[in-house]
């Protein structure tokens, strides 16, 4: 199958939805489909398919065609624009359309191409609900993607699940490393890791509040933009905390395996993108708790409902209160003093994602939706 894979992502950037975009196109060039994948040209990048590659970590295997996005008001028409007429140029050269772009999508569907929405917020804006509506409603569009069961459910009340066409839950994808193995072994001092982004809605303050309870632990944070590590690093934070910066992704799976304990400490609310525009936290679906689960190393999760949906607390991680420092500072020193939790933990971890690689993420999608594939 021929697959346009269309993304407001910018390429290369360090936000995690990139990452996940790249990890889907390598899976679906690796499953015998011939993918090319369209994003925004980061600024002052070149934007060539073989660095992106690399970058990622992932196999050249798939063709990237980016556009610029420029940063003056008006510059997403400019984008929008460059996708539409990718559109009009591949119209007779894809099979398929796969879309996490609402104006992409559309637009597709729109010119009659067989289109798949993959969907990681809910749009409030009423401009926004219409054009989905009507995107949910062509005869040429195959069905949606939903990152959660409780993004099904949000979806619902608002009343924007397709009429007549099946609906997917397929959480964030995660690679899994041939020979990861839980994690026995335990550093002196216990290396504690966070890794991710550092803007408000991350829950970078319960890590920092959590070192400065446990001196005699060593915390490191991973993650950030310049901006964010500039205005940490210039607050009150405890000397047992060290900020890494940012790690291509390429790299970062490498670094995990060197912790003791990984964080996850997202509030109840106020879980936001970069953009600050929607508040997530009733249904995200973090890559970070893939990855996370894929390193043999135990974590520590808040209890947000939606993450509960894969993490069980007692078998495959320790969920606790979010923002609740106390608890956080029990069930971390529990980890540490109990060698035997930990692994257990983790090795359930382990067994429990691999039904969330990129490969089954692209098997259940297109079994579920009943697509055309090549795939065993």
């Amino acid at each position: 199958m021929r697959i346009l894979y269309l993304s407001l992502s910018y390429l290369p950037s360090r936000r995690a939805s990139s990452v996940q975009v790249m990890r889907m196109c390598e899976a679906l060039a690796g499953q015998g489909h011939t993918v090319r994948l369209v994003g925004k040209r980061q600024r002052g990048e070149a934007g060539e398919a073989g660095d992106l590659h690399a970058c990622y970590g992932v196999a050249p295997t798939f063709e990237v065609e980016t556009f610029a996005r420029p940063g003056w008001r008006g510059g997403g028409v400019v984008f929008t624009l460059a996708m539409v007429r990718a559109l009009l140029r591949s119209a007779r050269a894809v099979d398929l359309v796969y879309s996490r772009d609402l104006l992409g999508g559309a637009a597709a569907a729109e010119l009659g191409l067989p289109v798949v929405y993959e969907a990681h917020g809910i749009f409030e804006a009423s401009w926004q609900r219409t054009l989905w509506r009507r995107m949910l409603r062509a005869r040429s569009f195959r069905g949606l993607v939903a990152i959660s069961e409780a993004m099904v459910r949000e979806l619902a009340v608002v009343d924007l699940l397709p009429p007549s066409r099946p609906v997917v839950v397929a959480h964030s994808p995660a690679e899994l490393r041939l020979g990861t193995a839980a994690r026995t072994e335990r550093g002196t001092p216990p290396r504690i890791g966070y890794v991710g982004s550092l803007y408000p809605g991350r829950g970078i303050e319960l890590v920092l509040e959590l070192a400065a309870r446990l001196p005699a632990y060593a915390f490191e944070v991973v993650g950030g933009t310049e901006a964010d590590l500039a205005r940490w690093r210039a607050s009150r934070v405890a000397p047992n905390v060290t900020f890494r910066g940012f790690v291509a992704p390429g790299k970062v799976a490498a670094m995990y395996g060197t912790f003791d304990v990984l964080l996850m400490p997202y509030p109840h609310h106020g879980i936001h993108g970069p953009t600050q525009q929607l508040d997530t936290a009733a249904y995200c679906s973090p890559m970070k708790m893939f990855e996370y689960m894929a390193s043999g190393v135990p974590i520590i999760a808040s209890d947000l409902p939606v993450l509960q949906e894969v993490l069980v607390h007692g078998e495959n991680a320790l969920v606790a209160p979010s923002g609740d420092a106390a608890a956080w500072q029990t069930a971390l020193e529990s980890l540490i003093a109990d060698r035997a939790l930990g692994p257990r933990l983790a090795t359930r971890a382990l067994a429990d994602v691999a039904a969330f690689t990129p490969e089954a993420r692209v098997r259940r999608i297109f079994t579920g939706l009943g697509l055309r594939s090549d795939i065993v």
